[in-house]
C-alpha cells in the first residue's frame, strides 16, 4: 500500500522512522523548538499504546511545539487521536501548542471534535510547510534549564537505541518462525525472564550474534540454540557475581 508522504524538513536535526504496526509508520523529525510527527497509513485505536509510548520517548526531547503531519494518513479512528493527543496533557505541566498540516476534509472534522472535547486549541493547515510557519508564530511551551534539557536528550538517544534493537531482534524472530509482532516481543520476553537479562541486553547480544555469524541460514533450530546460549551465559554470569 503506498501512502502520501512528506520529505524530512531540512532544518530538522533528528529523524527517525517508526514502524507502529503493519499499517501505521511514524516519522519524528526535531527541528528547532518543534516536533514533527509524520503519520502515513492507517491510524486505529489498536495502534493506540505503541503510538503514545513512543511519543512519549519524543516528547521527552522537550519541544516548544508539536506538529502532526497527515499527509501520509490515509484513516483515522477518533479514539485513536484523542488518545495521541492525551499523551502531550501528561508529558508536560504546560500546555504544548499543537497544529494538524494536510488533513482530509474528514480528517479535519475528527480534529474538531476531539480537541473540542478535550477543550485544547489544535490548528490546522493545508500544508506542512504553512502548519511550520503558522504554529512557529505561536508561543512555545517554556523550556526548563540546560542541564535539565542535555539529560533529558541523553535519555531518549539511550530509550531511542534500546527500542531499534528490540525492534530488530523482534523481526529477526518473526521472519526466522512466522510470528506477529506480538508473539516474537513475547518470545523475547521469555527469554529475558529465563536468562536473567534485561529484555534489551538481551535483544542487543541476540542481534550481535545474528549478525557475527554472517550469511549463513537462520533455521528455527539455530535461533533455539542461539537464545539457549544466550540465557545460559547470562545465568552463569548471575551465578557468578
Amino acid at each position: 500500500m503506498k501512502h502520501r508522504s512528506s520529505a524530512p524538513h531540512r532544518d530538522a536535526r533528528f529523524h527517525w522512522l517508526v514502524p507502529v504496526d503493519p499499517s501505521l509508520d511514524l516519522g519524528l523529525e526535531f527541528v528547532p523548538g518543534l516536533l514533527i510527527g509524520s503519520l502515513a497509513g492507517h491510524l486505529r485505536d489498536r495502534s493506540s499504546d505503541r503510538l503514545r509510548s513512543t511519543f512519549r520517548d519524543a516528547l521527552a526531547q522537550r519541544p516548544e511545539r508539536v506538529l502532526l503531519d497527515f499527509a501520509g494518513l490515509v484513516s483515522l479512528e477518533e479514539q485513536a487521536l484523542a488518545g495521541l493527543l492525551g499523551v502531550l496533557d501528561h508529558a508536560r505541566s504546560t500546555e504544548l501548542p499543537v497544529a494538524v498540516a494536510s488533513p482530509l476534509p474528514g480528517q479535519r472534522e475528527v480534529v474538531g471534535r476531539v480537541s473540542a472535547r478535550q477543550q485544547r486549541a489544535v490548528l490546522t493547515f493545508q500544508s506542512l510547510d504553512e502548519a511550520v510557519a503558522g504554529v512557529m508564530a505561536v508561543p512555545g511551551a517554556p523550556l526548563p534549564d540546560q542541564e535539565t534539557l542535555l539529560a533529558e536528550v541523553r535519555n531518549l538517544h539511550r530509550a531511542m537505541m534500546s527500542r531499534a534493537c528490540i525492534d530488530q531482534a523482534k523481526g529477526i524472530l518473526m521472519a526466522v518462525y512466522g510470528l506477529d509482532d506480538a508473539a516474537a516481543f513475547a518470545m523475547l520476553v521469555w527469554h529475558s525472564r529465563r536468562s536473567g537479562l534485561a529484555l534489551r541486553v538481551l535483544a542487543e547480544r541476540f542481534v550481535e550474534t545474528v549478525r557475527a555469524r554472517g550469511p549463513a541460514v537462520l533455521t528455527p533450530h539455530r535461533t533455539d540454540a542461539i537464545l539457549a546460549e544466550l540465557a545460559d551465559r547470562g545465568r552463569r554470569y548471575d551465578r557468578a557475581r
